[in-house]
């Protein structure tokens, strides 16, 4: 049995039988001489082009089962909807004369429960008109992965022909019962919901509400995209804020669910309204119109400036948990906004965290300027600049370090002549001449260097070595070829080395001798309120460190130093095992010595033993006893 439908209405064509009379072909001629050509082209009636109407759709007495998966969209042609995407359907059935107009989506998805299955139906939008398809699939009952029965039609333009090859094919295969397939028997179209005043309802709807899909638990970043009716591959430098838009919550006292069609609904628990339109759509929409229409210097100074805001509000959300704003969070946020790669450019993480400090500080003064925001972006291009030049450039070794293991004459950083002294607030190797020069002005004028002594064989290197046994200071070559020749050989005697890198003035300090004066300076000051200025701002990032150059330091929300890894996303609390110094063992008898003694000080009002005792060791045995005697 096939479902009743109404074709579309033929013409009847006029014409003569064989048996009528046909006019002699010289009288024709005799008539087409006399007449002129204006008479024939009057004379000539003009085909009128044959008229689209639009079928009708049946309904078949019984009740709807089908469940909508996506209502589609409507395919528009200058605004208009082409006819052969439209039917006429009966809104009610007990009004047959009452007909409305329809419209056939495309993209839409909608399935018919018979006998535990479902029979889903699909359209698309064709080169023609809209084109149809029918798919049954009952799955394994032991649970494996091929079916036991499927059937997936051809796309077709024909909806009858796919409808009755899918009716055939169940019946034959006898996969469904006999009422199964009566139910079946019907117009698709009323039978999957395309001809429901609900469906109708929904697609006109569209046209002036955005919808947004969920085909999922969730709406995908697509899904997010087509709400906004933005492209995915044109608009995907402004992909941040569908992203925004997506994580946004929603404000009270909205709620989301998915409804019918998966169609996500917003339900406002006050007025109990249920709309498709999220309650800040009108503001993402605007944002990614204004982001289209400004320049790029502008695009990222509003990112910029959203982030900050960001990290404003969670602040007051949960301060006790927020993060600082120097974190790997934000670092890599701003890395995407400046369009810098921390995994091939890990060198621009210290450059990145200058700049969130800056514009941390800019933005609670007043508002982010667009020339500061070019002067970044130069010199994002600059520090790849550099740091392309110093890959190319061989490894240099430091002069100082000459002075730790390295034998021979050390040389001057400056202009390379032979080195007189080192200064250790600057950390250089420098001659005479050229200290004078650097440290003529400003705070390097209070700068105290450490003059080299001679060796006392040679008298041209630097000494870097004493002698123990006679107090003599050699250079290392001199000590270990001539020197430790003439030492006792029954005695082992191990020489002391001259540490040139230590600072008088630090020791002053600790020691806090009367005669020192203690300045401190504004960049000490900076360093004590933030350590990791000296670290940023001080020298450059080495191409190697202990660590590797992927490996950068942050300080959580409790001040406490950690590193991370951009590359492996990995963090950790403390430096490599083998770079940490092992605690000395405890000497238990010693301690409880060392604190007899300190307590017996303190309470003794004799002055005579303190400097009989000094760094925990006592003196000499007979020492108490020659005092008594004394």
């Amino acid at each position: 049995a096939i479902w009743p439908k109404h074709p579309p209405s033929s013409r009847a064509r006029g014409g003569r039988g064989p048996s009528a009379e046909r006019p002699s072909m010289k009288a024709l001629n005799k008539i087409r001489s006399t007449l002129k050509t204006d008479a024939i082209e009057e004379g000539t009636q003009q085909v009128a082009p044959p008229e689209f109407k639009a079928p009708i759709i049946k309904v078949k007495p019984q009740p709807r089962k089908h469940k909508v998966i996506s209502y589609g969209y409507r395919v528009l042609v200058e605004e208009e909807v082409p006819e052969m995407y439209n039917f006429m359907y009966m809104p009610d059935q007990e009004q047959p004369e009452d007909l409305h107009r329809g419209c056939i989506p495309a993209g839409f998805s909608a399935g018919v429960p018979v006998d535990d299955q479902m029979v889903y139906f699909y359209t698309r939008e064709g080169s023609t008109g809209p084109e149809y398809q029918v798919v049954y699939t009952r799955p394994d009952p032991d649970g494996g992965d091929v079916p036991a029965f499927s059937m997936v039609l051809e796309w077709t333009d024909d909806v009858d022909a796919v409808w009755v090859e899918t009716l055939q094919r169940l019946e034959d295969s006898m996969e469904l019962s006999e009422d199964a397939l009566n139910f079946l028997d019907a117009d698709p179209l009323w039978l999957f919901g395309v001809a429901d005043p609900a469906t109708q309802r929904a697609l006109e709807k569209t046209a002036v509400v955005p919808m947004l899909r969920c085909m999922g638990q969730r709406p995908c970043i697509e899904e997010w995209f087509a709400y906004l009716n933005a492209d995915e591959k044109g608009d995907i430098d402004y992909k941040w804020v569908v992203e925004s838009f997506a994580e946004v919550e929603l404000p009270q006292p909205y709620t989301s669910f998915k409804g019918v069609g998966s169609v996500v609904c917003y339900l406002n628990n006050e007025t109990n309204e249920t709309t498709w339109k999220h309650p800040f759509y009108d503001y993402f929409a605007q944002l990614l119109n204004h982001c289209r229409r400004s320049t790029s210097e502008e695009h990222i100074k509003l990112r910029i400036n959203r982030v900050l805001w960001s990290y404003e509000a969670e602040s007051q959300t949960d301060l006790q948990n927020q993060m600082p704003l120097v974190s790997p969070k934000y670092v890599k946020t701003l890395s995407e906004i400046l369009g810098c790669d921390l995994m091939e450019e890990p060198y621009m993480v210290r450059t990145l965290k200058t700049f969130l400090k800056a514009f941390s500080q800019m933005y609670h003064e007043g508002e982010l300027d667009t020339q500061e925001v070019k002067w970044c972006q130069e010199i994002v291009e600059n520090e790849r600049a550099k740091q392309a030049v110093a890959r190319q450039m061989p490894f240099e070794t430091d002069p100082t370090e000459q002075l730790d293991t390295g034998a021979g004459q050390v040389y001057c950083i400056q202009c390379g002549n032979i080195a007189s002294c080192y200064c250790p607030e600057c950390g250089d190797c420098l001659c005479d001449q050229c200290f004078t020069f650097l440290h003529a002005k400003g705070n390097r004028a209070n700068h105290e260097p450490n003059h080299f002594i001679p060796c006392a064989i040679c008298k041209v290197n630097p000494a870097k070595l004493q002698c123990t046994y006679t107090r003599g200071k050699y250079c290392t070559e001199c000590y270990t070829k001539k020197h430790a020749k003439t030492l006792p050989k029954f005695l082992e005697l191990k020489p002391l080395k001259i540490d040139y890198k230590r600072s008088a003035k630090e020791d002053r300090k600790k020691l806090g001798h009367p005669n020192s004066e203690v300045t401190i300076s504004p960049v000490d000051l900076a360093e004590e309120a933030d350590p990791e200025i000296k670290e940023t701002f001080s020298k450059p990032a080495p191409l190697e460190t202990t660590l590797g150059e992927k490996w950068h330091a942050f300080y959580d929300l409790r001040g406490v130093k950690y590193y991370f890894n951009f590359e492996t996303q990995e963090s950790m609390r403390r430096p490599q095992d083998d770079l940490i110094c092992p605690a000395a063992s405890v000497d238990v008898k010693a301690k409880a010595k060392r604190k007899e003694i300190v307590g017996f000080m303190a309470m003794s009002k004799d002055p005579r033993l303190l400097p009989e005792w000094y760094d925990g060791v006592e003196a000499n045995q007979g020492g108490d006893d020659d005092a008594d005697e004394k």
